[in-house]
């Protein structure tokens, strides 16, 4: 099955097969956070417009840095086996 648009692995990380179903669909919706060039923009959460002193690469290496850091979270958090949000088990 292909995922929507709005979940393409802009980062070409693969879902750990481990993973319950609702941290597998965390995780997926996180792997597709990237920078947009054509709508800077800082962090999720910063600032709504873009620092002049940093360009396009340094924010972009950022996002992607704090976007797998995302990710490792989402997949401790699922194996910690403490999470309320796993509902099923993992397949």
């Amino acid at each position: 099955m292909s995922e929507p648009e709005y979940l393409v692995n802009a980062l070409g990380v693969p879902v750990p097969k481990d993973l319950c179903p609702t941290h597998a669909l965390i995780f997926r919706k996180w792997r597709a956070v990237h920078y947009d060039h054509r709508n800077p923009t800082e962090w999720p959460g910063g600032q709504h417009i873009m620092d002049s002193r940093t360009s396009h690469e340094e924010r972009a290496t950022g996002w992607d840095r704090k976007t797998r850091e995302q990710l490792e979270a989402v997949t401790a958090t699922c194996r910690s086996g403490r999470s309320p949000q796993c509902t099923e088990p993992a397949p």
